[in-house]
């Protein structure tokens, strides 16, 4: 069997015209029977082959895979007759008007103002705001796919940073893409799956049976996503989170519900924390290996990790969900350009255009919340990550504007609303 394999996969013989349809059971009953690493090794050998076969680039077969070859058109309008996406940071990453090292010369400040419609010196005002906080600091602003606008105090554009709660956005988006899978018929064992679906049942849910409140069993989705589940205001433990988080630990507070499912707007990272384990049971695997499959892998996102939870005697460990995703600036970016497109990417539909309609929209109990976004119009609409320290990905659709805000100074060194206070200073900054 090795045998087959190795000249299916590596002769110099086989030609782009040689379909492999008649190697796929061999090779798959003989992955099947490695251990996982052995078994990793040779499918992903495999996926390039199949790149190669499929006359396409690396990078749009990637795209390819994860949409099901549904090539649309881009979504962008402005960012050139086909549009803008950057490579992967090791193949060249974002395209800059600025200079490698220093603040542009005044011809370089003449160019972002006439191809980007940005004053660059009233960037740098917004810059000298934002490090006020003090710490190690970066702020990242990208118009039209162009870099505009960088800094760093403390660190550079390869430093990582625990996004902390915008990782919510992060899984919301995983979210959008599994609705998208359940209304196409793609979720495994055919699993039915909206925004009205009840979640705490024995088939979605089954660690939280017997449910200690019988109001739970009204929770749907979309109370989850809105943070509208009725749960406590709390955290998880570092020990048994999960368990607490369904109220099966002695005192926890998410045992009853402290309003009606629906009827307040009460941020919990103990409801959040219930995402992950259901998102595991809806698609088979956990978030990151999903979203890395769907949307990192095919965006350019190679910097990235996600802190887990549980495990160790108790339930999990799963990718956090509600924080603990840890990347850079300009690769958080990448994830505010997909969302910038409404979910395509290079002319491919990753995440359902109608998520963000749903996602971007506020609700009755808290307009300025929509599924794990933060909104607001300054007058425009503005959506952002949002993350402790201020570690935020901004969205401005009118204005073709992204940026990003990375720190390490805790709450009490900002001032009030300074993620609105941001978003208005950057946006003043735009003289056409």
């Amino acid at each position: 069997m090795k045998d087959d394999f190795d000249r299916c996969l590596f002769s110099k013989s086989i030609t782009r015209k040689v379909s492999i349809t008649m190697y796929f059971g061999k090779i798959w009953r003989f992955a099947g029977g490695l251990e996982n690493s052995g078994r990793q090794r040779i499918l992903s050998t495999l996926l390039i082959l199949l790149a190669n076969l499929s006359q396409l680039p690396a990078d749009e077969f990637l795209l390819a895979q994860a949409t099901g070859n549904r090539k649309q058109e881009t979504a962008s309008k402005t960012a050139g007759p086909a549009g803008y996406f950057p490579p992967p940071e090791s193949k060249g990453g974002w395209r800059s008007l600025l200079p490698e090292n220093g603040p542009p010369g005044t011809k370089q400040k003449q160019t972002i103002r006439e191809r980007c419609g940005m004053d660059w010196d009233a960037l740098r005002g917004v810059w000298d705001f934002t490090r006020q906080a003090g710490g190690n600091s970066g702020l990242l602003v990208i118009r039209y796919g162009y870099v505009v606008g960088e800094w760093y105090r403390g660190c550079d554009r390869s430093t990582s940073w625990n996004l902390y709660s915008s990782s919510k956005s992060y899984t919301s988006t995983a979210y959008g893409i599994l609705l998208g899978d359940a209304k196409a018929g793609r979720l495994p064992e055919d699993r039915q799956l909206d925004l009205e679906t009840k979640v705490f049942t024995k088939e979605l849910l089954p660690e939280a049976m017997p449910l200690s409140d019988p109001r739970k069993a009204g929770i749907t989705l979309r109370h989850l996503l809105t943070m509208r589940a009725g749960f406590a205001e709390k955290s998880p433990p570092a020990t048994a989170p999960l368990e607490w988080a369904f109220g099966k630990t002695a005192g926890s507070p998410m045992a009853r519900l402290v309003v009606e499912p629906g009827s307040k707007f009460l941020y919990s990272n103990g409801g959040a924390a219930h995402l992950v384990v259901l998102f595991h049971r809806l698609a088979g695997r956990d978030l990151f290996p999903f979203l890395k499959q769907r949307v990192f892998d095919p965006i350019g996102i190679q910097t990235v990790r996600w802190e887990t939870i549980g495990g160790k005697g108790h339930l999990g460990p799963y990718s956090t969900g509600y924080s603990g995703l840890i990347t850079t600036p300009r690769e958080h970016a990448r994830f505010c350009y997909l969302a910038l497109h409404r979910g395509n990417w290079s002319g491919y539909q990753l995440v359902p255009r109608e998520y963000f309609d749903f996602a971007w929209q506020g609700t009755s109990t808290d307009p300025q919340y929509g599924a794990m976004w933060w909104i607001d119009r300054l007058p425009n609409l503005v959506a952002w990550t949002r993350g402790a320290r201020k570690n935020n990905g901004y969205v401005v659709p009118d204005h073709d504007l992204i940026f990003v805000r990375v720190g390490d100074a805790t709450a009490e060194h900002f001032p009030p609303d300074f993620e609105q206070k941001l978003a208005e200073k950057v946006i003043a900054t735009i003289v056409k």
